[in-house]
């Protein structure tokens, strides 16, 4: 797992120099930024049953600070092994779009899915000052025949709606908008720092109506959390309601990083679900067989009740 994690972030260094603009970003959120430079910002994934060839992930670390992120362990590539590194020590990929450009001209990517935001939300608050995801995005518009898709929980992905589309003219974008609870309390309890639920659906609508290949990630899926059919019901309605494309969701996973933030957070918001997540994961990082299968029923059953995935208004 190790050497697959190193070929997947290949542009790892020791930290980075703090940004002095820094302060007038974030300052009274704790949260610190480093610029660093990156060898290679188009990732291979790392074979597997991916449904990606490569990825791009703008930023290292992760404002939204959502209680099950596997991706903690990215940080432990800077020797950064508290759960809270991974939310406070922000790393910028200043040179990315000059990289991606050094890329694009050795080599075809025509049908090779690029995926962007795999370890790191491209949209979390950082971008609206750096503009990394931006600047990825414009080099890409220098390109056709590409198979690119972004994952987020921002609803800053509208502000560079009309380049979307634009890239979506000369290739097929594909936006993933990530909704695990319309409950309001509960999207707050396990995604604390993220933009809430509404403000995604209104994204999605957005994005919908300019003919862009919209879904809703419903992911991980978390035992007793959101796993219910009351509790899935409403993501699929709204799916509906504001025409995403389909719906996908997951199981949740925990690597070993990321069981750090998510025990004494289960102890804290769930108390009553310790025993039951311990026999669920006490040895193993994924659910599988059977179990799986009982967790994931309740969705599929939904999915296929609403009749996802749906076809694109104005396309064939």
């Amino acid at each position: 797992m190790q050497t697959a994690a190193l070929t997947l972030f290949p542009d790892a260094k020791p930290v980075g120099r703090p940004d002095p603009d820094a302060a007038a970003i974030r300052h009274n959120a704790g949260v610190e930024y480093f610029q660093i430079d990156t060898r290679e910002i188009l990732n291979r994934s790392g074979g597997g049953p991916l449904p990606f060839a490569r990825t791009i992930n703008p930023y290292r670390g992760c404002e939204f600070g959502c209680a099950f992120c596997y991706a903690r362990y990215t940080h432990g590539f800077f020797d950064l092994d508290r759960w809270q590194d991974f939310e406070r020590k922000i790393y910028v990929k200043r040179n990315a779009a000059e990289s991606l450009r050094r890329t694009l001209r050795k080599s075809d990517l025509s049908g090779q899915p690029i995926a962007i935001g795999t370890v790191t939300d491209p949209y979390q608050p950082a971008e609206k000052h750096y503009g990394v995801t931006r600047s990825i995005l414009e080099t890409f518009e220098k390109a056709s025949g590409l198979d690119i898709s972004i994952t987020t929980r921002s609803p800053l992905i509208l502000r560079d709606l009309e380049l979307l589309a634009r890239l979506d003219a000369r290739n097929t974008v594909t936006v993933n908008v990530s909704v695990s609870s319309l409950d309001a309390v509960t999207a707050r309890r396990i995604e604390p720092r993220a933009p809430e639920p509404e403000a995604r659906l209104r994204t999605v609508r957005a994005l919908a109506a300019e003919s862009i290949a919209t879904q809703i990630f419903c992911m991980p899926i978390m035992p007793g959390i959101n796993s219910t059919e009351t509790q899935l019901r409403p993501i699929f309605e709204a799916a509906v309601e504001h025409e995403a494309q389909d719906v996908v969701g997951a199981p949740l996973f925990l690597r070993a990083a990321a069981r750090k933030r998510f025990w004494p957070w289960l102890e804290q918001e769930f108390p009553k679900l310790v025993h039951r997540y311990q026999a669920l994961y006490g040895s193993h990082d994924y659910l599988g067989g059977s179990q799986k299968e009982r967790l994931m029923a309740p969705f599929e059953a939904l999915r296929l009740a609403y009749g996802f995935p749906r076809r694109i208004a104005g396309r064939g």
